[in-house]
């Protein structure tokens, strides 16, 4: 069998006789990797009207997406040269309406176009650390567009007792959306947003009636989505169960079946990027960063870490998580967002990382603690 290796020559080498072969590779390879380095390499050959030909008699039954993507790859490296190749580009785009095609789309036109020179430009930074109070909606629109590097946070939890200003689910699910939107607006294109979240439960209104249980981490995804951001990865945070309520002690008396409920021991960190049609690479350029932490660092998407308490607030972030997130999705310098600060743990840890902490907070007596642990910092 012919070798990848081989494939990419006979692509690198453009000829007739080489076009020739490939054709009768296409025809005669099953292994789909060495099929779509074909692909591949006959989308690079000189002969555009051969290669048309190719295309359009394969793209709408060659059985595979993969080689999909590289044909539909040529038809943008030649639409703006050659009206065939557009008109064909425009009929494989209505045909699949496929999210990886419209994304190679976007990509192609940021590339191509006045836009991609602009981006390297740089916002007015925020230059030191910065207290935000009052309603995220509101204090976030101070901000200028693009000026913050990182956000990260844990929003009020749904029908939990400090947050009592949400006429019901629909109602908080609309003003966290409202809020992520603004965080869009201050965000540096292609920039991580990191939310922190776990289902909650109501409690039951009397014994003849059921509580709720509410998935925030899977309706957060969609208004993520919907606000501009899309999924990286999901973070798992393992807590000791020691340190959680007891779900399932009465399984553990009774054994009967369907009451069990298990301990929840995990809490979801969801790491999402802002829509960019350029690849993360661009976003780490803009930095000189040199090399120089030797420790150890995370290699699964399982984070063991105990969580934090504090009598003055009743969910803080363990400053372990916080040093997690600020060392893989930040660099010095960058200006991290918090926009329900809480007690500020954040921005304490952010200080003492070399960054630059803007936090936002309604509440008066948190923002007290807040003032207090940066501005004593200072």
């Amino acid at each position: 069998m012919i070798s990848l290796l081989e494939v990419k020559r006979l692509g690198k080498e453009k000829s007739a006789e080489n076009l020739s072969k490939l054709f009768e590779l296409y025809d005669s390879i099953t292994d789909i990797d060495i099929k779509r380095e074909v692909v591949s390499s006959i989308g690079r050959q000189t002969d555009k009207k051969s290669v048309f030909n190719f295309i359009k008699t394969h793209v709408f039954d060659c059985g595979c997406m993969d080689l999909v993507y590289q044909m539909y790859r040529t038809l943008l490296y030649n639409y703006r040269f050659d009206d065939n190749f557009s008109t064909l580009k425009t009929e494989v785009e209505k045909y699949y309406d496929n999210e990886i095609i419209y994304k190679m789309k976007r990509f192609y036109e940021y590339k191509h176009s006045s836009k991609n020179q602009q981006a390297n430009k740089t916002k007015n930074k925020i230059q030191s650390p910065l207290i935000l109070k009052g309603d995220s909606k509101i204090e976030l629109k101070k901000l200028e567009a693009g000026s913050v590097n990182m956000i990260f946070t844990s929003p009020p939890y749904y029908n939990a007792r400090m947050y009592t200003n949400y006429k019901s689910y629909k109602d908080y699910l609309s003003q966290m959306k409202e809020i992520l939107k603004e965080c869009n607006r201050v965000l540096e294109d292609g920039r991580f947003i990191i939310i922190n979240v776990s289902p909650v439960i109501t409690k039951r209104p009397g014994r003849e009636f059921e509580s709720i249980r509410y998935p925030i981490h899977f309706d957060f995804h969609r208004i993520l989505t919907e606000t501009g951001f899309y999924f990286i990865d999901e973070i798992v945070w393992i807590k000791p169960e020691s340190t959680v309520p007891n779900r399932v002690g009465g399984y553990q008396q009774t054994r009967k079946p369907l009451s069990y409920k298990p301990n929840c021991i995990t809490e979801s960190i969801m790491v999402y990027r802002k829509q960019a049609d350029f690849l993360l690479d661009k976003n780490i350029a803009k930095y000189n960063f040199v090399k120089e932490d030797s420790g150890d660092f995370d290699t699964s998407n399982c984070w063991c870490i105990t969580p934090k308490s504090d009598k003055n607030h009743p969910a803080v972030f363990p400053e372990e998580l916080c040093e997690k997130v600020l060392k893989y999705y930040s660099f010095e310098k960058d200006v991290v967002l918090d926009p329900f600060a809480g007690s500020g743990t954040l921005g304490r840890t952010a200080l003492r990382m070399n960054r630059i902490p803007v936090l936002c907070e309604i509440n008066p007596e948190y923002i007290k603690l807040i003032e207090k642990g940066l501005y004593g910092n200072i």
